[in-house]
């Protein structure tokens, strides 16, 4: 396709200004020549996971899809705790060990929070349904009052 300024028209100043903004709309030249595209590196929370840095990126893709980095850290850390409080109590005041409590402490106050805020939610929408299908909030209630009686 010629640019405007090639057909020597008077207005070609201002065409060849268009011409350049719509030009990838103008043509297929734009789409990209080549669709491949390797499926490393991946990113996962920020986390870079490529060749250089797993020995297996796909066995560790798989792993994270079962259970996500937080969870795997959080049941880590569980267990570390446990073993924590077997410590003699000298012990557990050493700073490495004090610094994992209060990182844990900090995550399991983000963690009641969060579950804090999802209860929140859950009764803002009971509260909807109540109003708009009172027959369906009151089977849900007779769900909640079944849990609370286990």
């Amino acid at each position: 396709m010629s640019t405007p300024s090639e057909n020597n028209a008077w207005f070609s100043a201002p065409m060849n200004y268009w011409y350049a903004a719509l030009r990838p709309f103008l043509s297929l030249s734009a789409a990209p020549q080549s669709l491949n595209q390797s499926i490393l590196p991946w990113t996962f929370a920020g986390l870079v996971v490529n060749e250089d840095n797993s020995r297996d990126p796909a066995t560790e893709q798989a792993i994270v899809t079962k259970a996500s980095y937080g969870r795997q850290l959080g049941r880590v850390s569980d267990a570390l705790a446990c073993i924590v409080k077997t410590l003699p109590a000298e012990t557990q005041k050493e700073a490495a060990i004090q610094a994992f409590l209060d990182l844990k402490e900090q995550i399991d106050t983000v963690k009641d929070e969060s579950e804090a805020a999802r209860f929140d939610k859950v009764l803002a929408d009971l509260m909807t349904l109540k109003q708009r299908d009172a027959r369906g909030f009151e089977d849900r209630l007779a769900r909640i009052n079944a849990l609370a009686a286990k």
